[in-house]
């Protein structure tokens, strides 16, 4: 893994718990709050019956009435004579289920949150201000093509419409309870909460800021054993000043970037499925999110016909098919973003850069403050990026490809427009961000995997720790070339897939590769080993696959500890020997597993945190396997708080007895369980009516079915988990197959915001009913959206 630890910890692009952190302190009264709550049930009344059995509804705009079929699940089957009344159609389809959800990443993007929340959200507010979403997100729409314009411009007619016909109080009770108004919709939205979407699936920065932490605590050596980095790395990537110095001083509160996850895809040519077409599956895992991250449609026009998962603020569909090509997405997990350590002056308007003093861009903004007054900031932008952090005399800038780049809308916007796995890869030539893995299949019987978005051309370093600002070698230098970029083209393995890995070690690609925080390579290998062990795959068994709870990792660390274990003759050491390395809800030996590769990390590691002053171990299940394999110094082992030396067998002996103690007669599920958290769910009187859960659940971080959970404290809650699972079968588009973790509906009382939960949890899926006629059988309810 090139010395990169894996970082089970994610966040969630749905703004969950900061949010019910921020409602919680809004203050409304007690009385207000029951007021809205039985208000807000008349709403849901009204509102239950979306999707009505019949109904027409009035879109301005529109050339012709648009035909909407909504299947048992109020997936919505949109009929147009054109794109653009399809694409309206699609605008007021997401408004009328998703507009809350909708409202709060528009403003979370422009940094207005506060206009609606108080004070509490200001310094969401600041944050957001300083990284320049909204800035960069208005250059890239005037960048954008004509037809891309149109594309946004019908989309919004489309949200807007509902909104001026229902009022946002009429679309989602959460307003009410906020009495809050919502302003029209624009493109300049739509363009914004995408690059939302890209934040939360990176933290690149925020892994450099953490390493130049340990390399302040650790010292160069100690460090570089710990990142697995050779004498050679460690001369070209720590820059001289963090070597001399022992790395920055702990910077306190939000590290920058949000996190992405763990996702999973592959293609299977025809030689191994059973019906001679290919297979397409992926399963992307983000943090978890009420109401889904993805909003399911199937969109028709003339010469345009896509359907899968779409982003509620976006037009078109992310993830899915057309009639001629399927597709789905991981996160490459390139290095796209970089710190840079600032010398500013005195006052803070100029920079040092190549021995020279260069100005600082400033801009006095006032954020709104509901029920406050306003308050002045005044945010920066240097030479490498946006000025993210100011403090203890330490200045933050971030260079990061999404603000450099174009936005990427125009490439899935000719991705939806693909027609063969060519096409569909070129769709990304235009796009530095955000890095993906694409992986696709036609209907002519190819498959393809191709990298999109391209790493900066960095002067000096590899992007692993923050750069020095002031030292024009380190800067960027533009991008590398897409043409660059690895793929795979009908491989002679009649696969192709991702999983977060690094292609370059896994052999997916020749040479040294790009700088990358991947993830480990449990999940690949094990998606890998069972595409090959068969050439019968079908639209079920890809399925199963999605759900496979095996451990690689743990398999791996068990391995090596056998000798100890063994010579342990104790009962929990018993049980994991036994055990087979998989993460299923009511396996105890999952449970006690999982007690004991946080024991063991905090044992191994802890020590030396708290003697250095980092807030938690730096050991991890990647360092386990380096120590026990001889990879890492043996020193780990010593606890350094105490006069004695222990040694492996000592320190393994006491996590296991720790863990079992805590484990119990506990099962894996019931402390590793998922409540889906609505923003809301923390006020008074209303949390227990958004909320939905808990339930227990199977996974873990290296299993395909991944699941993931804080590193330390108590208990195991899931954070992250599949955000939809989707199989696409190229033999016949109507046995494709699709579900959700929650439902189609974002409005907490509709009947289906969490009608897909059991078979979520269950591991079944609902069809995707593509052809008229499959449609048409599917159907339950009509509405005809009128001009």
């Amino acid at each position: 893994m090139r010395g990169v630890r894996e970082r089970p910890e994610r966040a969630t692009i749905a703004l969950g718990d900061p949010m019910r952190r921020i409602l919680a302190k809004v203050g409304l009264g007690a009385a207000v709050l029951a007021l809205a709550t039985a208000v807000a049930g008349v709403v849901a009344v009204r509102r239950s019956l979306w999707p009505p059995r019949s109904a027409d509804v009035t879109v301005p705009g529109l050339s012709a009435p648009v035909e909407v079929a909504f299947d048992r699940f109020a997936v919505p089957h949109v009929r147009a004579a054109s794109v653009a009344d399809a694409l309206a159609a699609q605008g007021t389809l997401h408004a009328r289920s998703r507009l809350f959800q909708m409202e709060l990443a528009r403003r979370a993007a422009s940094g207005r949150l506060a206009e609606m929340l108080g004070a509490a959200a200001v310094p969401v507010d600041v944050r957001m201000r300083r990284w320049g979403l909204h800035r960069a997100a208005a250059r890239q729409l005037d960048e954008l093509d004509g037809e891309s314009l149109s594309m946004l411009e019908a989309y919004a007619r489309g949200v807007n419409a509902a909104l001026s016909s229902r009022g946002a109080a009429g679309l989602a009770p959460e307003f009410l309870v906020l009495r809050a108004e919502v302003e029209p919709w624009r493109p300049l939205d739509s363009v914004a909460t995408m690059l939302l979407l890209q934040m939360d699936l990176t933290d690149a920065a925020s892994v450099e800021l953490g390493r130049a932490r340990e390399l302040r605590a650790l010292g160069v050596a100690r460090a570089a054993d710990l990142w697995g980095w050779s004498p050679a790395q460690v001369r070209e990537w720590i820059p001289p000043d963090l070597a001399a110095a022992g790395g920055i001083r702990v910077l306190g509160g939000e590290e920058p970037g949000r996190g992405g996850g763990a996702s999973n895809n592959w293609a299977i040519a025809p030689s191994r499925t059973r019906t001679g077409a290919p297979l397409l599956a992926n399963d992307p895992h983000v943090g978890v999110a009420n109401p889904s991250t993805w909003y399911e449609i199937h969109l028709v026009a003339p010469d345009f016909e896509v359907a899968g998962a779409s982003f509620a603020g976006a037009p078109g569909v992310l993830i899915g098919h057309n009639a001629d090509v399927a597709w789905g997405v991981t996160m490459s997990m390139l290095d796209d973003q970089d710190a840079f350590r600032l010398r500013l002056d005195a006052g803070g308007r100029r920079e040092e850069v190549g021995g020279e003093w260069l100005e600082v861009a400033e801009r006095k903004e006032t954020i709104g403050v509901r029920g406050a007054a306003s308050r002045e900031l005044v945010t920066r932008t240097s030479r490498h990026g946006p000025v993210i952090r100011e403090e203890g005399g330490e200045s933050i800038a971030v260079a990061w490809t999404a603000l450099r780049g174009r936005s990427v809308f125009r490439s899935f916007a000719a991705l939806n427009r693909a027609r063969t796995v060519e096409e569909a890869a070129q769709s990304f030539a235009g796009a530095e961000s955000p890095g993906l893995n694409l992986v696709c299949a036609d209907r002519r019987g190819h498959i393809r995997w191709q990298v999109a978005g391209v790493p900066p051309r960095r002067g000096a370093g590899a992007g692993r720790l923050p750069a020095p600002g002031w030292d024009e070698r380190w800067e960027w230098r533009g991008f590398e070339s897409f043409a660059a970029n690895p793929t795979a083209l009908d491989p002679p393995s009649g696969f192709v897939s991702t999983a977060n890995h690094d292609p370059f070690a896994e052999g997916d690609a020749p040479g040294p590769g790009f700088p990358g925080e991947f993830a480990g390579p449990w999940r690949v290998r094990t998606i890998r080993r069972a595409l090959a062990a068969r050439s019968d795959w079908g639209v079920e068994a890809c399925v199963r696959l999605q759900l496979d709870e095996g451990n690689g990792q743990a398999r791996a660390l068990l391995e090596l500890l056998r000798p100890t274990l063994v010579g342990l003759q104790t009962e929990p050491a018993r049980r994991l020997l036994s055990w087979d390395g998989v993460m299923s809800a009511g396996s105890r030996e999952a449970l006690l597993w999982a007690e004991f590769l946080r024991e063991l990390g905090k044992r191994v590691g802890g020590d030396e945190a708290e003697s250095s002053g980092l807030s938690r171990t730096p050991i991890g299940g990647a360092e386990l396997l380096r120590l026990l394999g001889g990879g890492l110094d043996a020193r780990w082992w010593d606890d350094v708080s105490t006069a004695g030396t222990e040694d492996a067998r000592a320190i393994v002996a006491a996590s296991l007895a720790a863990a079992a103690a805590r484990a119990g007669e506990a099962a894996w599920g019931d402390r590793h369980r998922v409540t889906f958290r609505h923003a809301l769910g923390g006020v008074p009187l209303l949390g227990g009516l958004f909320d939905r859960g808990p339930f227990g659940v199977g996974g873990a971080s290296p299993t395909v079915n991944a699941t993931w959970h804080p590193a330390q404290g108590g208990g195991f809650p899931v954070t992250g988990l599949p955000s939809l699972r989707f199989v696409a079968d190229l033999g016949d588009w109507d046995r494709s197959v699709l579900t959700l973790p929650l439902g189609q509906s974002g409005h907490p009382f509709s009947p289906h915001a969490g009608d897909q939960t059991g078979d979520w949890l269950a591991g079944r899926m609902h069809a995707m009913p593509w052809s008229a006629a499959a449609v048409e059988a599917a159907t339950v309810s009509r509405v005809r959206l009128v001009p």
